[in-house]
Parts: C-alpha cells; sequence; structure tokens
C-alpha cells in the first residue's frame, strides 16, 4: 500500500509540474493555397501559445490570416489549401493525451524508443527540411519529436507516417501512466480528429447562419452534438439542449430549442451556436468575429456571455478581429497578424499603452475617437498578397519608418529590449537599447536560423 501511495504521489507531482504547460503550442505554422497561377502563403510561419483559461486576441486587417489561422487549428482548411510540412501545433492537455493514447493505440508513438533509432542524416540530407526551421544549426541538436511532430515521420523510422499521439513521459501501452506528451493537431485525421474537433476544440464562426441548418431545429443541431460527443439521445438530450440555451441565456428556452434558426434574432442565433459548440464541454473555444454582424448593444452581451463562460469553466479562448477595442476588453494577451506573419505579440496592457511595431501604433491610431483633428487617421495602402516565401518587411511599403534594410531583410518576432522576452516585435527597430545596424544583424542571423522567440 505505501508503495502505490508513493507512486501515486509521485504521478500527482509530475502532473502539478507540468501543469504551466500552454494548452495549444503553435510552431511553424504554415498555410498554404495551391492555384495554377501561384501559391498564396495565407499563414506564414506563425508561432503562439494559449494558457488554460486564457483569452489570446488575434488583430489585424481583412486578409492578414487572422481566420486561416483559426480554421487550420481546427482542420478546416480545404483544397486546395493545405497545413504545410514543417507546421506543429500541439494540444497538451494531459486527460486528453491519455484519452487519445487508449483510443487511437495504433496512431500512438514513444518518443524515447523513437530517440534511439533516430538519425538527423535521414531528415536532413534526404529532404528540404533544415535544421534552421527547428531552431538550430546542428541537425544532431534538434529533438526527434520535433521532426516527428512535424511530419517528417518516413524520415524518422514511423512507416506508416499516421502518428497524432506523441508520448514523452510514460508507457504507450498503459495510458493512465502517460506523465506527459500532446496530441499533435495536425496530424490528426478520421475519427482522432472528428474526437478533437467539437470534443476538444470548438469554434464559433463570423455569421452564425453559417452554422445553423435552416429545415432543422435549433434543438435538434445541438442534440445531434450531444449525441456524437457524449453519448445522449432522446428526451436526455432535449432536455440538455434546452439547458444549454437557458446558459446562454435564450429566454423560454424550453420552448424555443424546437424552433428553427430563422425564428431567431441575430444576436439569438450567435448564442444558439455558442450553445452548441458548449454541448461537448470542450476545453478551448475559438471566436472568429463572433460580434462583426451585431449592433453594439447585442455584441456587449455575446462579449459578457463569453467571459462568463469563460470564468465559470475555465475555457481558454482564441479570439479573432479587426476591432482593437473588442481586443482591449476581452484579450489577456494579444497577436498582431499582418500579411500571414505575428508582427507583434505582448499582454494586452503592454500593448495598447506602449505598442511598438509601427502596424500595431496605425491600427491603434486608427480607431475611431483616438485621433487628434478632425481626420480619421488611416493607414495607406493595403494588406499584400503573401505570394513569396517573406525575405523583406512585407509592412514596409506601407511603413512611416522603413528605410533601405526594411527591403531586404526579412524581420522575425524580436524582444522590444533585452530586459524582457515576452513583448516581441517583429521590426528592424528592435531591440530598441541596440544599434539600428546591430538590431539588423540579430535580425538576419535570427532569420537565418530559423530561431523563434
Amino acid at each position: 500500500m505505501a508503495v502505490e501511495e508513493e507512486s501515486a504521489s509521485g504521478a500527482a507531482a509530475a502532473d502539478e509540474a507540468r501543469s504551466d504547460d500552454p494548452l495549444i503550442d503553435v510552431r511553424n505554422l504554415q498555410t498554404a493555397f495551391f492555384t495554377d497561377k501561384e501559391t498564396i502563403r495565407a499563414v506564414d510561419g506563425v508561432d503562439f501559445q494559449i494558457d488554460s483559461g486564457q483569452t489570446v486576441g488575434i488583430v489585424g486587417e481583412s486578409g492578414s490570416g487572422k481566420s486561416v489561422t483559426a480554421r487550420s487549428l481546427m482542420g478546416l482548411i480545404e483544397s486546395p489549401g493545405r497545413v504545410l510540412r514543417g507546421s506543429s501545433v500541439r494540444y497538451r492537455d494531459l486527460d486528453a493525451v491519455r484519452e487519445f493514447a487508449e483510443l487511437f493505440s495504433k496512431r500512438t508513438v514513444a518518443v524515447e524508443e523513437l530517440a534511439a533509432r533516430y538519425d538527423p542524416t535521414e531528415v536532413f540530407g534526404a529532404t528540404d527540411a533544415t535544421p534552421a526551421e527547428f531552431g538550430h544549426d546542428d541537425p544532431a541538436d534538434v529533438p526527434v519529436v520535433d521532426v516527428a511532430a512535424a511530419g517528417y515521420t518516413d524520415e524518422v523510422g514511423i512507416t506508416d507516417g499516421d502518428e497524432c499521439v506523441f508520448v514523452l513521459d510514460g508507457d504507450v501501452d498503459s495510458p493512465a501512466s502517460i506523465r506527459d506528451g500532446f496530441v499533435e493537431i495536425t496530424r490528426l485525421s478520421g475519427e482522432a480528429q472528428r474526437k478533437m474537433r467539437g470534443g476538444r476544440i470548438a469554434m464559433v464562426f463570423q455569421d452564425p447562419l453559417t452554422s445553423l441548418n435552416p429545415v432543422y431545429t435549433v434543438g435538434n443541431q445541438i442534440e445531434e452534438a450531444l449525441e456524437l460527443h457524449q453519448g445522449l439521445s432522446g428526451k436526455e438530450a432535449t432536455q440538455e439542449a434546452a439547458e444549454l440555451l437557458e446558459a446562454v441565456g435564450i429566454p423560454d428556452a424550453r420552448r424555443r430549442v424546437n424552433e428553427y434558426p430563422h425564428q431567431f434574432s441575430g444576436g439569438m442565433r450567435q448564442r444558439a451556436v455558442i450553445a452548441m459548440a458548449l454541448a461537448c464541454e470542450p476545453d478551448m473555444l475559438i471566436c472568429d468575429e463572433p460580434t462583426t454582424a451585431l449592433d453594439v448593444t447585442i455584441q456587449a452581451q455575446i462579449l459578457d456571455l463569453i467571459a462568463e463562460i469563460q470564468e465559470s469553466r475555465d475555457v481558454a479562448v482564441m479570439f479573432i478581429t479587426h476591432d482593437m477595442g473588442v481586443i482591449a476588453d476581452v484579450s489577456d494577451r494579444v497577436n498582431v497578424m499582418y500579411a500571414g506573419e505575428v508582427v507583434e505579440s505582448a499582454d494586452v496592457g503592454p500593448l495598447f499603452a506602449d505598442p511598438k511595431h509601427p502596424y500595431t501604433n496605425g491600427l491603434l491610431d486608427s480607431i475611431p475617437g483616438g485621433q487628434v483633428g478632425d481626420k480619421l487617421s488611416t493607414i495607406d495602402g493595403s494588406v499584400p498578397t503573401p505570394n513569396e516565401p517573406a525575405t523583406h518587411c512585407r509592412f514596409a511599403p506601407r511603413c512611416p519608418k522603413a528605410f533601405d534594410e526594411c527591403e531586404s531583410v526579412h524581420p522575425v518576432p524580436t524582444p522590444v529590449d533585452e530586459e524582457t522576452d515576452d513583448h516581441t516585435a517583429a521590426c528592424l527597430l528592435y531591440p530598441d537599447d541596440v544599434s539600428t545596424e546591430e538590431a539588423v544583424e540579430r535580425h538576419q542571423e535570427q532569420d537565418r536560423r530559423g530561431d523563434r522567440q
């Protein structure tokens, strides 16, 4: 008994020690659309993390890659688009890792065993992959788990190439013993993908009518999600659907559950979509401009509802919008996107109090009511189509602070000063406590090495 108690205590300690891991860890996400004329690099090397219970805002003009980033996480990229090899999106919830390892044992791999037969030359000598993609100069320094999770499975000895659960600590044949690992979202397919989408990560789209089938009642559609992910049916599912509608603030939910989407107002439809998302008790909610089509009063109610849901259920939220005012209200941390890249990342307070990237400054200056004088400030030009690999600053043609090197050096996310790495900007002006010449050299070196802050 003492041995069992000691073992249980050790497992609990291991779980607690890893509780600081982010729920979602996005690394070098690349999503491209292949047409007859060109390749559109809609998301081009994006990195960010989301913790449990945290709200991370994604902001930028239309065409910046915000929605494609969300759809990449949900596995909703359709032809002619695809998430490119080299991308990794890791879902690090331990309960999910154990569940997936049990349900999909043939798609689970022990990283320790993989490392024992890993030969870096098989990857970096036989493919177009480079150690720089993984932030290293020497191939031998690249962890095998990074290579496998990014899709180079054949090269590391995974013959079927279909693994999606990576166990870092524990026995793959005993899922309850797993103490560390992740589910690789970019490797999901079939039933494993359906288990993640909706069951663990849910999405609320901009237009609720695109999420609701007009020929089925709202209750039917919520019940379908409950049956797929929770095994509920009949009266039990109907009861739960009504309770979900009540939870999102729809009055007279017992009657409304039998009504059709056209009988709901715009705000009520959005609440119904949120109820559908919550039906599976997800750990993360992706909100893709969920208030854009609503008037300001209803918008405020939806934002309050999302905040209440997050607080009561400890749900992580990825909130996408082009409205800087909304981002200021809802976010803990903000990623500013431009032309497929994250150009600035910081906690919401520092970003609004002291924005660093010229693009972020332009977005904030263009908020109505914040400008000096009668004329609304704007950013001249428009977001370019990223149809070539980035070899320069994509914002340079519109930037009031651009200089010669901006046309030839690709800026990478860099700490804005040498005191902290929590506020980064992809701009050759930073770090701001060194000379511009030295800053440019650092960006060149980091871009060559593939460093990600």
